[in-house]
């Protein structure tokens, strides 16, 4: 009898099954190999494909799954184009009705896991996203920690593949990555397979893993109370698991952790990061070496604080340049929200704005160049020269802008050199000063009279160094003046003597 039982559970442990992240309706990449792959012992290693295309045509291929190891089956899907629709069969196994598109994994902590029905105006936007249906689809891996790293570690799902019409998942889903997808989607009418892999703070650190780590010198950690905050648990957990899915891109929004948490390490943590993901995936599937990458900066929390973590970290979620792409982060594009402050209490609302769909369109602007080339821009104006003059500092944009009068003048003084403005925790050094005043569409005059003579004037310039720069919605100094409006990104650099004006290469 003991005999009969163990058989029965070998057996049981060797049947078939694939890994948890396929199921019916999903996304997989188009245009490139995909590979698939399970558990236990295959039968047979047939493996019948039927396809539809997107012209309706019908096609037939057979291919030939392979035991990896005892434990382990895979088998590669030959290239497919946008639309086309596929099920799958293998030792009786079936995957039904996948389409083929853009992949995008989403990731960081609440405010990316900020779920469609805790943002503005919820239930309608729900309910106008049932059209996308099978055009926009979506799965979420459930929170877990691994403290050792298994490449063939099958991660627990919080819901499987679902579509855009289907409410009972789709409230629970990050907000940020749909909204993102539905404006992409808009556009260019690719299918968007979406993964919400995020937990609530959490730091860099526990998504980076090993190597990453250790190129920034970022201090062992290993945390016993709060395991999510272990080096490289959450990487080892959600993201590796994932690495042989190729992918479009990567979405991310993260960074409220690392305001008092290594925050000056976080200039070179993130940049590593991203370095280490493009690696992991596109050395194990067909994901670009240099695939997209689009984050959002942190956007705001309290009105009156005068910590600079937030100001600190947006800094250098840029690589210390003000915007992205950059010459250290390519093919990397960005969302700045400092202007959906949520005064709301409690949960959604103030660190979570509820205002997702403005961050998520910005995005989606600046991924649309980024990732797809089109036309779009990738950020708002930017200052590419400041010269100190007997009129005031004279701030030349990259792009026509619009000056509005708002509550803030938007930019602040420090009498020293930028960082040493930052040392410590707060942005006491940074003082606001008089508004400024628009020369022409791409230059502006700020007067600093009343922290010294003009012509011997240093220290640093500042724009919009404050957790929360201002209260009212869309409320910021200087957007463009263009039908997209994106606002200027918060940025600080050194005041040069007149004989030196300071010129930004872009």
């Amino acid at each position: 009898m003991k005999l009969i039982i163990l058989l029965s559970l070998l057996a049981g442990s060797l049947a078939a099954k694939f890994n948890n992240y396929f199921g019916n309706d999903m996304v997989m990449q188009r245009d490139v190999e995909n590979k698939v792959w399970g558990y236990g012992l295959l039968a047979s290693d047939e493996v019948s494909l039927a396809c539809v295309l997107k012209n309706g045509k019908k096609t037939f291929q057979t291919l030939q799954a392979k035991q990896v190891t005892d434990e382990v089956w895979e088998f590669v899907l030959p290239a497919r184009n946008a639309h086309t629709r596929c099920d799958i069969e293998v030792d009786s196994m079936r995957l039904e009705n996948i389409v083929f598109g853009d992949v995008w994994i989403c990731s960081g902590q609440s405010n990316m896991e900020q779920s469609m029905i805790n943002i503005d105006n919820a239930e309608e936007e729900i309910a106008n996203s049932a059209k996308y249906r099978g055009n926009i689809r979506y799965s979420m891996i459930r929170n877990q920690v691994l403290l050792e790293e298994d490449d063939n570690y099958n991660p627990e799902l919080e819901f499987g593949w679902s579509t855009a019409d289907n409410r009972n998942t789709l409230q629970f889903m990050s907000a940020i990555c749909f909204l993102y997808a539905r404006s992409v989607f808009d556009v260019v009418g690719v299918p968007m397979g979406l993964v919400s892999s995020d937990w609530g703070g959490t730091p860099v650190e526990a998504w980076s893993n090993t190597q990453a780590l250790d190129s920034c010198n970022v201090p062992a950690h290993e945390d016993v109370d709060r395991p999510s905050w272990t080096n490289s648990a959450l990487w080892r957990g959600m993201i590796n698991p994932l690495k042989r899915v190729s992918v479009t891109g990567f979405l991310w929004y993260q960074g409220e952790a690392n305001g008092g948490y290594n925050r000056d390490l976080y200039n070179c943590s993130f940049p590593a990061m991203i370095d280490s993901w493009r690696r992991e995936f596109s050395q194990n599937s067909q994901t670009s070496q240099l695939a997209p990458f689009g984050f959002v900066q942190l956007s705001t929390w309290r009105p009156r604080t005068q910590d600079n973590g937030f100001p600190v970290i947006r800094w250098h979620q840029t690589f210390d340049v003000g915007f992205v792409p950059n010459d250290r982060m390519v093919n990397v594009f960005m969302s700045s929200p400092l202007d959906t402050f949520d005064s709301a209490s409690g949960y959604p609302g103030n660190i979570h704005p509820r205002y997702k769909q403005i961050a998520a369109e910005r995005l989606a602007i600046a991924g649309l160049n980024v990732t797809y080339g089109l036309g779009y821009p990738t950020r708002g104006p930017f200052p590419v020269l400041m010269e100190n003059t007997p009129e005031g500092v004279m701030i030349h944009y990259d792009q026509d802008f619009e000056l509005r009068e708002v509550e803030i003048s938007g930019f602040y003084y420090c009498s020293e050199d930028p960082d040493k403005c930052d040392e410590g925790s707060t942005v006491k050094m940074w003082v606001e000063t008089k508004p400024a005043v628009q020369i022409n569409p791409r230059l502006l005059q700020l007067d600093l009279s009343d922290f010294g003579a003009v012509e011997n004037l240093q220290g640093s310039v500042a724009y919009l160094w404050r957790e929360t720069p201002v209260k009212e919605l869309l409320g910021l100094p200087i957007y463009a003046a263009d039908e997209f409006q994106l606002p200027s990104p918060p940025w600080k650099f050194k005041l040069q003597l007149p004989s030196q004006p300071w010129k930004f290469k872009l």
